[in-house]
């Protein structure tokens, strides 16, 4: 990948991290590698590191899974888990998946929003 191309999702990451309640912004390839992005500054994870790539990669799969179900239903546009720490948005583009952590009490729809914002180098995220 070139690095004109990780400094630009870098900066979209940014972006979404200078919202309020946004814990994490990433953007994790095909394989559910983190290829850009991070915590919010003062922000730790509640998984070790160890955990935390394992559950890029079980996102993957689980988005990967639902794809299966697009010509009857439609393509996913994003998805949103809300847990008792946190808010998990995921929204998938053509190569890549964005995951977003929050508060729990964050407005997904207001990130979401934001989010196809600040992707805008990506071809298949409409602001």
């Amino acid at each position: 990948m070139p690095s004109s191309e990780i400094d630009n999702l870098e900066q979209s990451c940014q972006k979404v991290l200078g919202l309020p309640k946004i814990r994490f912004v990433g953007v994790l390839d095909k394989m559910g590698n983190k290829v850009a992005g991070g915590f919010k500054e003062g922000i730790k994870s509640f998984l070790p590191d160890k955990e935390n790539r394992r559950m890029y990669v079980q996102l993957m799969l689980e988005y990967m899974m639902r794809k299966d179900f697009d010509e009857q239903l439609g393509s996913i546009d994003y998805i949103v888990s809300r847990r008792s720490n946190v808010t998990m948005i995921s929204i998938p583009t053509k190569e890549y998946l964005v995951l977003i952590s929050a508060q729990r009490d964050a407005n997904a729809q207001e990130i979401i929003m934001h989010v196809n914002s600040a992707f805008t180098t990506l071809p298949d995220i409409k602001p």
